[in-house]
């Protein structure tokens, strides 16, 4: 099976394709206090990541989602399923996970297939 790396760092590629699925490194939003409005940051920013690589959100098939504070999923939640397309939503876990020292309410990783 071939095995593609993009945006390769010495720690980590942001996107590796194989076997027609893309898995996407986890990614925070770049602006926003509230959870809803860094949610709305992180998933325009997923989308544009989506077109890039040949995708969309209707191809997602997993999304783990990181959040230093579970109390923020409701809030979360709202702005998730505005974004979903209805029939589209894929396997997802939440869980509660430190994400260090930073202003981040959550961090996303998904795994696409190409369209």
């Amino acid at each position: 099976m071939e095995i593609k790396r993009y945006d390769v760092g010495a720690t980590m590629s942001r996107v590796t394709e194989a076997g027609g699925f893309l898995f996407f490194s986890g990614h925070v939003a770049a602006k926003g206090e509230s959870m809803e409005e860094q949610a709305q940051v992180l998933f325009a920013r997923l989308d544009e990541l989506f077109e890039r690589f040949g995708t969309d959100k209707d191809h997602m098939v997993m999304a783990t989602i990181y959040m230093p504070d579970i109390s923020q999923k409701e809030a979360f939640n709202k702005v998730w399923d505005q974004w979903i397309d209805e029939g589209c939503a894929p396997a997802r876990v939440c869980v509660e996970a430190g994400l260090g020292q930073t202003p981040y309410r959550m961090e996303v990783s998904v795994i696409a297939a190409k369209k």
